[in-house]
């Protein structure tokens, strides 16, 4: 505990944005250092069975916004250390617009002092995770659920010609301590996990963030974006504005670590037989500010979740605005509701009265949308296979397997089923002397699957 407080002064003090260079130097671990403009609280405590220790330091900028970074550690007796790391950012006048702020510098530092230990099954680092061949068992827990981990995992799959849509390292760099950086090995990886996870795995160079505790994923498609710094931030901006709302370990907080400090001083005044009123009623208006400055946090926290549901992002680069649906269908394809949902806003944008608002926003709306383009792959595939059908053999079957269709046979006739979904079921004649038959069965599944 000694060493990460000793970390977190030297934060503070080497940086060179701040006047408390000078007032650092103090061997004791706790203390209150200030300056104009610029507040330092250290705190420790060793009460719990756990040591706590943390630092809340305050910075008011030229433009009179009120920045605070609580940095909090806890070490349980089993040896494992957490932190938490909390930017906050206020401002007493009215101003046009709050900044979000860097990525405090502390987590880069306290990385390169301590390294990573475990999370769950994946360890902690500044750099990617490169899977191997045999890791499937690894890559289907991520996709699952199942390593036990607190942060989110970014999961970076590869493309046919085993390119990659982003740069891991340096991802890898801009999420270090917020999420893990995983990379799948190969197209061939890819394609033997999508059969355990039920096709729930990113593909084809996309891109997918997995919650912890199975709350969900969020995929980005590489042909949506430009160049990959612009992926990258968005998936970034992704995961650090999503942790805006995920509750921090309670022993890992500023308010927790007060409450251990001033229980610790409370026993001591007690223990010492002290019959000063004073230290008493001093300890208890402490202790009151402590709750109403939880209270605070608490009201500010619901409000935060309150609106959330509004959810709307904006990219101040691009002027682009994310609107999101609800839907409890799953993708069968990658991509393939956002393409169902751009085909009926094409239709509808196409119907619409001319120069109207409705047709504008339409139009606007599928302009800055592109389709994913697995569709435009299997259906091409899919179509030179039916056109020149002849019979189940093994090759033709080993193609429909590799697009995702599961072929079992029955008597004369074969039932074909795309990626799990029974709902949909096509049959097809094991030998046929119809020419038509493969054709036949294409337009079909193409107009009740695609």
């Amino acid at each position: 505990m000694v060493d990460f407080m000793d970390c977190c002064k030297e934060w503070i003090g080497g940086s060179p944005y701040s006047l408390l260079v000078e007032n650092l130097h103090s061997e004791n671990i706790d203390g209150v250092y200030e300056v104009e403009g610029e507040r330092a609280e250290f705190l420790s405590s060793a009460s719990a069975g756990d040591e706590v220790g943390g630092v809340k330091y305050e910075k008011v900028d030229n433009d009179g916004v009120h920045w605070t970074t609580e940095v909090v550690g806890c070490k349980s007796s089993d040896g494992n250390l957490f932190v938490a790391v909390q930017l906050s950012v206020d401002a007493e006048i009215p101003v046009e617009k709050l900044g979000k702020g860097r990525r405090p510098y502390i987590i880069k530092l306290l990385m390169q002092k301590f390294g990573g230990g475990f999370d769950g099954l994946l360890q902690v680092d500044d750099a990617p995770l490169f899977l191997k061949e045999d890791q499937q068992d690894l890559a289907a827990d991520i996709i699952c659920a199942r390593t036990e981990s607190v942060m989110p995992v970014v999961y970076v799959s590869r493309h046919s010609d085993g390119g990659l849509s982003v740069d891991p390292a340096q991802l890898a760099q801009w999420v270090s301590a917020m999420a893990h950086v995983v990379v799948e090995p190969s197209r061939t990886f890819s394609a033997e996990l999508s059969r355990e996870v039920f096709s729930e795995n990113p593909y084809g160079g996309a891109v997918a963030i997995y919650w912890p505790d199975g709350v969900g994923r969020w995929l980005y498609l590489p042909d949506r974006w430009g160049e990959p710094g612009a992926l990258q931030g968005a998936i970034a901006r992704k995961i650090r504005g999503s942790l805006l709302f995920h509750r921090a370990r309670r022993e890992c907080t500023w308010n927790y670590l007060q409450e251990l400090v001033s229980r610790d001083r409370f026993e001591r005044i007690r223990s010492s037989g002290s019959g000063g009123v004073e230290d008493y009623v001093a300890h208890f208006d402490r202790e009151m500010a402590e709750r109403r400055e939880e209270v605070r946090r608490l009201e500010a926290e619901l409000n935060r979740i309150k609106f959330s549901k509004w959810n709307v992002e904006s990219s101040s680069e691009q002027g682009l605005f994310t609107i999101e649906l609800a839907s409890p269908e799953r993708d069968l394809y990658q991509g393939e509701q956002l393409s169902a949902v751009l085909d009926a806003i094409e239709r509808a944008a196409e119907s619409a009265e001319v120069n109207s608002r409705k047709r504008h926003v339409l139009e606007s709306i599928f302009g800055a949308n592109q389709r994913e383009g697995e569709r435009e792959m299997i259906l091409p595939r899919l179509k030179e296979i039916l056109n020149q059908y002849e019979s189940m053999s093994g090759p033709v079957r080993k193609e429909l397997e590799d697009l995702g269709f599961e072929v079992s046979q029955d008597g004369k006739h074969c039932k074909l089923t795309f990626r799990g979904d029974d709902r949909f079921p096509f049959i097809l004649s094991k030998s046929s002397s119809d020419w038509r038959a493969g054709k036949n069965a294409f337009t079909d599944i193409r107009k009740k699957v695609f």
